[in-house]
């Protein structure tokens, strides 16, 4: 079921030949949609002006936001706050960064928590099955 805020509506502007030429080369090489691309560079972009230290990056299990200066996604910054005691220090201690670096990361879990709590979900449940196989794997093999 299609709530209010995950309904489209139409925005009309107007951008350079050469940008609508790069959406159109991004888009086909990537596999979406112009208007697709076009709507996660709009929303990416807007979080990142609001999250100065989160950018974005694909991988495996689809695009997720990470820390700037490194390749930790925010959603294992939280794992290890929430492993931590929730505590801001033994996290920062733990994943050897700036206690700034874990509160940005805090701050964007903050306005996206669903998502990220999703994340965790989804990774974990990666983990456990291919935990499973190589076990599984490993008793073949004797």
């Amino acid at each position: 079921m299609r709530t209010a805020s995950s309904v489209k509506k139409p925005l009309a502007f107007r951008v350079r030949p050469v940008t609508l030429d790069h959406l159109r080369r991004r888009a086909e090489e990537v596999g979406e949609s112009q208007t697709a691309l076009a709507e996660r560079y709009v929303e990416e972009g807007l979080r990142m002006d609001e999250h100065p230290l989160i950018y974005f990056r694909g991988g495996a299990m689809g695009r997720r936001a990470s820390l700037l200066g490194t390749r930790l996604d925010v959603a294992a910054v939280v794992d290890v706050f929430h492993m931590n005691e929730k505590s801001l220090e033994k996290t920062a201690e733990y994943l050897e960064l700036p206690v700034e670096q874990v509160e940005a990361c805090l701050r964007y879990y903050a306005d996206y928590s669903h998502e990220i709590d999703g994340w965790i979900s989804r990774s974990r449940a990666v983990a456990e099955r291919e935990e499973n196989l190589w076990r599984k794997q490993k008793n073949l093999l004797g």
